[in-house]
């Protein structure tokens, strides 16, 4: 496991979202991750854990296969699930950045580090509960915020060119008086239309547990934040290693890109009064893929035996999730609205007489 510690006091050193830079809580110095070596064939013994109905992990990690470590600061045994590659010691705090997973093929090429920090993290969930009076207390408790968790996601960022021939069926409708009558002239066109479009960095999440919907509500990233890939940017974060590869999730990538040029063509024939996709020939070439990790904060609560869970994108605050309504806080809010225009209905009449 690797270790970042302050070189002036060797307190633990964590990334800090505000300064763009691993701090030291202690005497406050602040490195930059180039400022480490990058471990990448450092070793960390790790034992199968037996699997039985109590086994459970030390940092809230779910999953059917667990890995067992032992924490290089207080010595405790850390017990992860199999993929993670950042987690943090439940009895020291220490961060504990698995290094021996980020070799070869699961080692990312580059990283968003996280711009968003923790606090205003929170104070965005917060302020998204309270956009309804109809939210459910439970999702509004301080407690239940402060579970919010900051994770790094492998994606794959897709590129490639895709050239597709594509044939509308429109129609133009029309329409006169003749007398007392409306006459409607209904006239059907082809449309075929010749496509290129150049794709970069489509980004599709690598983990089969990760909602693809959930994630894709919050682009987009910033690339233009991407840096070349150190562990040192993951210090307090969890992270995991993808489980799903580029060949796998590049169906879902290209599909996005189809969707997209459908919709282009669709409103491209904006003219006629009705447009739709009849037939759709495409290619694509020059494909490549990206292995990176993106910054989210998550926050899952369960209510009424459902999980909801909300994303924040870590780079630039936006935020999805769907929130259920309060039946109680729904009923009284029907009720006011109802007491209220009787008392205005009542005070009307009243004041008419």
């Amino acid at each position: 496991m690797q270790k970042y510690a302050c070189k002036n006091c060797d307190a633990e050193l964590f990334w800090d979202s505000q300064s763009h830079s691993l701090k030291c809580e202690y005497c406050d110095s602040s490195y930059q991750p180039s400022d480490f070596e990058d471990a990448k064939t450092h070793q960390v013994k790790a034992e199968q854990v037996t699997i039985d109905e109590n086994t459970k992990s030390t940092d809230g990690s779910e999953g059917l296969e667990y890995l067992k470590y032992q924490c290089t600061n207080c010595g405790a045994e850390v017990i992860t699930v199999k993929g993670t590659v950042v987690t943090t010691c439940a009895y020291c705090g220490r961060a504990l950045v698995i290094t021996d997973k980020l070799v070869d093929n699961f080692r990312p090429h580059a990283v968003i580090p996280f711009s968003i920090i923790k606090k205003r993290a929170m104070k965005i969930y917060e302020d998204y509960c309270k956009e309804s009076i109809l939210t459910p207390k439970k999702f509004k408790d301080p407690e239940n915020i402060k579970k919010i968790k900051g994770i790094y996601a492998p994606f794959w960022l897709h590129s490639f060119k895709e050239d597709a021939n594509v044939e509308l069926m429109c129609e133009r409708v029309s329409s006169h008086r003749r007398g007392n009558d409306k006459v409607v002239t209904t006239k059907e066109y082809r449309v075929d239309m010749n496509v290129t479009g150049n794709f970069e960095k489509i980004p599709i999440d690598a983990l089969t547990n990760l909602d693809n919907q959930l994630v894709n509500a919050i682009e987009p990233y910033n690339y233009s934040h991407l840096q070349n890939f150190n562990a040192a940017y993951m210090a307090g974060f969890y992270a995991e290693e993808y489980n799903e590869d580029a060949h796998k999730t590049f169906d879902y990538a290209h599909d996005r890109a189809v969707e997209t040029i459908k919709n282009a063509c669709t409103q491209a024939t904006r003219q006629y009064t009705t447009s739709k996709i009849a037939n759709y020939n495409g290619d694509f070439t020059n494909r490549k893929a990206s292995y990176v990790m993106l910054p989210i904060w998550l926050i899952n609560t369960e209510y009424k035996g459902k999980m909801y869970t909300f994303a924040i994108n870590g780079d630039t605050g936006k935020i999805t999730g769907k929130m259920p309504m309060s039946i109680i806080k729904l009923i009284l809010s029907a009720l006011i609205v109802f007491c209220t225009s009787y008392l205005a209905c009542w005070l009307c009449t009243f004041l008419a007489q």
